[in-house]
């Protein structure tokens, strides 16, 4: 949220360390231009002016969560405010323990409002939040749990493209590393969420469910076999369908059935006749031969052809 201020070449005030850093570069940026660039101790003059912006740094923080507060709490604030407002909490949450704090101070009283919000800019800013929140962070991921936000944040998996693709992130932040969410989630049919978002047309959704599923499927031996009992391996080729030029949700397919098929069972699946894997793995090769933009999914290609349709001991064909 930019200030008018009298002096618009200054500057922007930092939030965070990340920016107070940022601050501290372009403020001396015009002294140190005509130079080689050098490490040396630094000047008391140099030392005095980080201290004071980092004195400023504390007091704008706790100024700007109150007013971004209030702000959200407010019902007759526009939504553009409310949204502007979470941006401002966003930033100072990516810290852990700013994050901590954030909760330790009621914080999380604005989350539900956000999420039910009729403005789409106020429900992909509280989901971004959320992830902030939560993303390698035990202890953000379990008062998330204890408030009961997760099926909130699952319905919104059906909302407008950019608010589902947030929601996907907040849920991967949630349950990774967490396994009272992920257990949560699991309940909740979070395994079939994935499957069907896997499936869907909106790209940026599918990369998130694919980057989800793979890491969980890592992680967890029992969550991939569940995956496959869900009838995974046939659901993603179903995706398969070879093109002549780059195709984003091939490849996403593609590298999906590359981490189902790291178990016998995955790899049995494929092999079913009826699904015709063999032929459309041997179609993506003959039609993308070459191609440059195509070479992941050339490779995911050739692993599944040599992991499922090849007799490693003998080099023929199944």
């Amino acid at each position: 949220m930019a200030s008018g201020g009298d002096h618009p070449d200054q500057p922007r005030q930092p939030r965070n360390l990340q920016g107070l850093l940022k601050f501290a570069m372009e403020a001396t940026q015009a002294e140190d231009a005509p130079h080689d660039s050098h490490f040396e101790p630094m000047d008391e003059e140099r030392r005095r002016f980080l201290e004071e912006a980092l004195k400023s740094l504390t007091m704008d923080v706790v100024k700007e969560i109150e007013k971004a507060m209030k702000t959200l709490m407010d019902p007759d604030r526009v939504e553009k405010d409310k949204a502007d407002a979470i941006e401002i909490i966003i930033d100072f949450v990516q810290d852990i323990n700013a994050a901590n704090d954030f909760y330790k101070v009621g914080g999380f009283v604005i989350i539900q409002p956000g999420l039910k919000s009729t403005n789409s800019d106020v429900r992909c800013g509280t989901l971004r939040l959320i992830a902030e929140l939560a993303q390698n962070n035990p202890f953000c991921q379990e008062h998330l749990l204890q408030a009961n936000i997760l099926p909130q944040v699952v319905e919104l998996l059906s909302d407008e493209p950019p608010v589902a693709t947030q929601a996907m992130h907040a849920i991967s932040c949630m349950v990774r590393h967490h396994e009272s969410s992920l257990a949560a989630f699991i309940d909740m049919g979070g395994l079939e969420c994935i499957l069907g978002c896997i499936q869907t047309d909106n790209e940026k959704l599918r990369i998130k469910s694919s980057f989800l599923m793979s890491n969980l499927c890592t992680e967890h031996t029992a969550v991939r076999d569940e995956f496959i009992k869900l009838n995974a391996v046939e659901r993603v080729i179903a995706a398969v369908r070879p093109s002549k030029e780059f195709e984003p949700k091939l490849e996403t397919a593609l590298s999906t059935l590359n981490v189902l098929t790291e178990c016998d069972e995955g790899v049995q699946r494929c092999q079913d006749s009826s699904l015709k894997l063999k032929e459309k793995l041997e179609l993506v090769l003959k039609l993308n031969n070459g191609k440059d933009e195509c070479l992941e999914q050339i490779e995911y290609a050739k692993t599944l052809l040599n992991r499922c349709f090849t007799d490693d001991s003998t080099g023929t064909d199944r």
